[in-house]
């Protein structure tokens, strides 16, 4: 399967949040923010069912908070917080 255009913009911001937090980890976790828009699509990449097949293996589990307006990312080694920033 090809995936979407969204899909691939959802892995993309997926790639640089894995890309980024081991900058901002404290022990094992780590928060991070993205745009409004940004935290919308990686949301709806994360609710995606087709999106499973393209989550890299160092992702364990995600799962979004809507109500806390986090996802929440577990990877080996971190438990990354990804907040909706302005």
């Amino acid at each position: 399967m090809e995936p979407t255009l969204h899909l691939k913009q959802g892995l993309t911001l997926l790639e640089k949040v894995l890309k980024f937090y081991p900058m901002m980890q404290e022990g094992d976790t780590s928060e991070v923010a993205l745009t409004q828009q940004d935290w919308l699509v990686l949301m709806d990449f994360i609710e995606n069912p087709e999106s499973k097949e393209l989550v890299p293996e160092n992702v364990k589990s995600m799962r979004v908070a809507i109500d806390d307006r986090l996802i929440h990312i577990a990877t080996d080694d971190c438990n990354v917080s990804v907040e909706m920033g302005m």
